[in-house]
C-alpha cells in the first residue's frame, strides 16, 4: 500500500526536528543567547570588544570621570 511508509517518514522527520531543537537548546544554555549563524572569529571578537566598550562607557558615566563619553 502507498500509505505504509508514511509513519516511518513521520518518525524520521520528527527525530530530525527533535535533534535540531536539542542542538538549539544546548547553544542557548552554553552562550546564554541564540547562536549567530555564519559568525566567524572576527565577528565574535568584535562583539566582545563592543560589550567591553559599552561597559567602560557606563563605568565612566557612573563615576563622572568623563562627561563627554
Amino acid at each position: 500500500m502507498p500509505w505504509q511508509p508514511v509513519p516511518s517518514f513521520i518518525i524520521i522527520g520528527g527525530a530530525f526536528n527533535v535533534a535540531a531543537g536539542l542542538i538549539w537548546g544546548a547553544h542557548r544554555l552554553g552562550y546564554g543567547e541564540d547562536k549567530a549563524i555564519c559568525q566567524d572569529e572576527f565577528k565574535f571578537a568584535m562583539g566582545n570588544r563592543d560589550k567591553a566598550i559599552a561597559e567602560y562607557k557606563e563605568l565612566m558615566r557612573k563615576t563622572g570621570a568623563c562627561n563627554n563619553v
